[in-house]
Order: structure tokens, then C-alpha cells, then sequence
């Protein structure tokens, strides 16, 4: 399946167009569309954009279904878009767009040709047999931009973690010891302090990363329309 993808933002207009067969269909936002195959039934609307780009549902699917492939996870079954993980998978997408965004400002793109190769092995293993995966008829260059993008937001992600890493005192971690004194019974800080100043250090990461997906998210205008109530 090929995939054209058009943006007009008036108001609230905005569409995409897909390509399926001879058949080519808009969409409109949120609007639902399925296109009948010798296969199989295409369910596809836009659930966001994002750095000039649409997501539709079906994009959402491939995204998903490639991520647990990653894992070699052997639940790769299409997720409902009335799951309430529907929604995090489409922030998930959404993410990994602007990430990507953010890579390309520093001209960051250390996945190499051996990894890209290793990974898409994996896939070709692990997905593309499946029959959920026949039936989103996705093509090659789908496949490479969507894995691609995935493997690069999470090396970026990566490099920026490490760089937000601080250091835990032993004071800090004395306070938090003392503040929550009734956790640790009688056992003396000495033998919980690296523990404590382990848990504050991921947990200042976390508050780190967000705070920066956060800006980025704002940066690129994302929207996520599974957020919005109609």
C-alpha cells in the first residue's frame, strides 16, 4: 500500500489522503474510513499531527506491532481504538515523531546500516509473517521510514538521558532518609543510603525527561485527538 499524505490546517480542516489499490479516499479528522480488499477490511482516521506530519490509526498499528516485534513479543494482535491503550500507543507515535524532529536539528543519526539491518531482520522474522501484519498491507518504504524513525527517537532518548543524569549527595539523600524515617523502621541510613541515592538519581532523570519531551511536544505542535472529547 502506498500512502500520500496531505496537511490543510483552516481552522480545524485538516485531512489525509490514502491510496489503497485504485481506490484513493480522504479523510478527514477523526473521521473513520474502511476500504474493502481482496483481504482484508482497512480501518483508518487521524488520531494526530505532529511536526507537519498526520497519524492516522493504521500508522498507529504498524508502529505498535513493530515495537513488539522489537521485543520479540508474540502478542501482536491489533489494539482497539476503543482500548484505553489506544491512546498511549498514539502518544507513543507521536513521541517518536518529534524526537525525530529534534535529532535532525543536531544532525544526530548514529543507527548504523549493521543495526538497521539486525533490527529489520528481526521484523521480517518476527512481523511480517503474521497475519494481523498482511492485513495493514504495509509496504517496504513504510516499514524502513517507521522502523527507522523508531530506532533513532530511541538512541536520541538515550544520549539525552545520559546527558540529564545529575548526582545524588549523600545530604540529599540523608534528607529524603529522614523525611521519611517511618519506611525504614530502625535500620540505620548507612545501609539504605546507595539504594536512596539511586532512586532519587532515576527519579530526577524522569522528572528531566518529561519536562523536555514537554517542550519538544510544544516546540512541534503535536495533537493528539484520542484526547479530545467530541
Amino acid at each position: 500500500m502506498k500512502i500520500i499524505v496531505a496537511v490543510l490546517v483552516c481552522g480545524s480542516l485538516i485531512w489525509a489522503t490514502e491510496k489503497v489499490s485504485d481506490k484513493t479516499i480522504t479523510l478527514r479528522r477523526n473521521q473513520v474510513k474502511k476500504t474493502t480488499t481482496s483481504d482484508s477490511v482497512l480501518i483508518s482516521k487521524i488520531v494526530g499531527t505532529a511536526a507537519d506530519q498526520v497519524i492516522t490509526s493504521r500508522e498507529v498499528q504498524i508502529v505498535n506491532m513493530l515495537e513488539h516485534g522489537l521485543l520479540a513479543d508474540k502478542n501482536l494482535s491489533l489494539i482497539s481504538s476503543e482500548d484505553t491503550r489506544f491512546n498511549v500507543e498514539v502518544g507513543q507515535v507521536l513521541l517518536e515523531v518529534v524526537v525525530q524532529a529534534e535529532s535532525n536539528v543536531f544532525e544526530f543519526n548514529q543507527v548504523t546500516d549493521d543495526e538497521f539491518k539486525a533490527m529489520m531482520e528481526k521484523i521480517q522474522k518476527n512481523v511480517v509473517p503474521t497475519k494481523e501484519w498482511k492485513n495493514l498491507q504495509v509496504s517496504t518504504p513504510e516499514l524502513e521510514k517507521f522502523l527507522k524513525r523508531k530506532l533513532v527517537a530511541k538512541k536520541f532518548i538515550r544520549v539525552k538521558s545520559d546527558s540529564m543524569k545529575g548526582f545524588i549527595t549523600d545530604s540529599e539523600a540523608k534528607e529524603y532518609f529522614d523525611k521519611n524515617r517511618l519506611k525504614f523502621g530502625q535500620v540505620p541510613f548507612v545501609q539504605f543510603k546507595e539504594n536512596i541515592k539511586t532512586f532519587l538519581s532515576q527519579q530526577q532523570l524522569e522528572e528531566r525527561l518529561k519536562a523536555w519531551f514537554e517542550i519538544i511536544k510544544k516546540k512541534y505542535k503535536v495533537k493528539n485527538y484520542t484526547n479530545e472529547t467530541s
